[in-house]
């Protein structure tokens, strides 16, 4: 059967895979991310990090600090959050982004760190966008970002492939985030990768 290209990076960065095997939506398997990006959240990826009781992290040009949540919370809070966050970078040899820098997943894209055909992890919901420039991005919760930093690899189902095609032209007041939200809310869309193509034809209903 052939794979689809989520199948195909997928089993580029695989793990313990018997030889000949191919891998296809629906299977579990263990990977190793080119990447794991961390915003704000890293305080809290850290504070599980360090129960965890392993000290150094596994592969140090895995994960990325890039700050961009809250950099207008000026707070002595927000500010001794930040800067603990960037000691412990400097101490893992850690690429961090201070906060003003920019939105993490454009940093993570502009800097190089999302290549054709990569795999990357974040710990946030937006990590699909990484598909734009041909790569596999997926989103993790904070523990498994901190395991991840302490073995550099996670465990992850191949999800579907589901074509989407957008025909006509949009209706005055619809957006792009329409446009993503209407299929997304769809079951059918459900842990499923969805590729888009659009067409002129039929008006897109708003």
């Amino acid at each position: 059967m052939a794979q689809t290209v989520i199948e195909k990076i997928t089993q580029a960065h695989a793990l313990d895979l018997a030889r000949g095997a191919e891998l296809h939506a629906g299977d579990f398997v263990t990977l190793v991310p080119d990447h794991v990006m961390t915003h704000d959240n890293t305080s809290a990826v850290l504070q599980k990090f360090e129960k965890l009781g392993v000290g150094k992290v596994h592969d140090v040009r895995q994960p990325v600090f890039a700050l961009d949540h809250d950099i207008q919370n000026r707070s002595d809070a927000n500010l001794a959050k930040y800067a603990k966050i960037e000691a412990f970078a400097r101490a893992q040899d850690i690429d961090f982004y201070p906060a003003g820098t920019g939105i993490g997943h454009q940093v993570m894209i502009e800097n190089g760190y999302i290549q054709p055909g990569g795999f990357c992890v974040a710990s946030d919901s937006h990590s699909n966008m990484y598909g734009a420039v041909g790569a596999v991005g997926t989103p993790v919760v904070r523990t498994d970002a901190a395991c991840l930093w302490a073995t550099g690899r996670f465990w992850w189902q191949i999800p579907r492939t589901v074509k989407v095609v957008l025909q006509g032209e949009l209706r005055t007041g619809v957006t792009g985030k329409d446009v993503i939200l209407t299929p997304a809310a769809s079951t059918t869309a459900t842990r499923c990768s969805t590729p888009r193509s659009s067409s002129r034809g039929r008006a897109w209903p708003g």
